[in-house]
């Protein structure tokens, strides 16, 4: 089998949509996404749609669920709060009851698929390269050999070998029997590891191989979009960043 692994859309249509065009061209068994379809960027309802036609699973984000009032956001920063009561408005009541119905895991051949910490999914805990705690947390707790998670926007691959992490640059990452995997797949809507580019990920059972992929698009359509909805500023120019 040949899955596609994809997260954190985050209403970016156009990203989106380069990404599953990529996909198409990889011979792929089934898609799964790993939540934040929704939140930041001015598409939410149509981000919803094509996940629903193309994913074969997802998973719920912190901002799937905020959307639809299952989680306060408070904490939200104030450009994911400000898009975020904006994308409430946007919202059917269709895509609303898909992302409420959407579970926090999803267990699949010896893998297991979560948006944000598999030591525990509904905290949203952030897992970063420099996250020592949150790191040896979710080993302690991995059930499963390989997890695969977002919420980062940041894409890496780490082993419990002393949490080692396979850096980026290395683009095919053999899996081993013998080790567990940590599998960040970056984010399709809003990349942070200064790249401006869309990342998802391959996971190939029969190579035992995860490719990690980088696709371009055109985010100055996104950035006039988030202009033209008098979302926060900020949201367009972070995308010419990838920050």
């Amino acid at each position: 089998m040949r899955y596609a692994i994809i997260s954190d859309i985050h209403g970016n249509v156009e990203a989106l949509r380069a990404v599953l065009h990529d996909i198409e061209s990889q011979e792929i068994d089934a898609i799964l996404c790993l939540g934040d379809i929704v939140g930041y960027y001015p598409d939410p309802e149509q981000c919803v749609e094509l996940i629903r036609e193309h994913a074969a699973y997802s998973v719920a984000g912190n901002h799937d669920y905020a959307a639809i009032g299952k989680i306060d956001t408070n904490n939200f920063t104030y450009y994911a709060f400000e898009a975020m009561e904006w994308t409430k408005k946007m919202l059917s009541e269709e895509s609303k009851k898909y992302l409420s119905l959407l579970p926090m895991t999803i267990e699949m051949d010896g893998m297991l698929f979560t948006h944000a910490t598999p030591a525990n999914p509904s905290s949203f805990v952030y897992i970063f390269p420099n996250s020592e705690k949150a790191i040896l947390e979710a080993f302690s707790s991995m059930v499963h050999r390989i997890n695969f998670i977002g919420h980062a926007h940041w894409p890496f691959v780490m082993t419990q070998n002393d949490v080692r992490i396979i850096r980026c640059s290395d683009r095919v990452i053999n899996i081993y029997e013998d080790n567990y995997y940590l599998i960040n797949v970056g984010s399709i809507g809003q990349p942070r590891n200064f790249d401006p580019r869309s990342s998802y990920s391959i996971y190939d059972t029969d190579t035992s191989q995860v490719s990690l992929l980088t696709v371009e698009y055109d985010f100055t359509v996104t950035q006039q979009k988030v202009l033209d909805n008098k979302l926060p500023p900020f949201l367009a120019e972070r995308l010419a960043k990838g920050r």
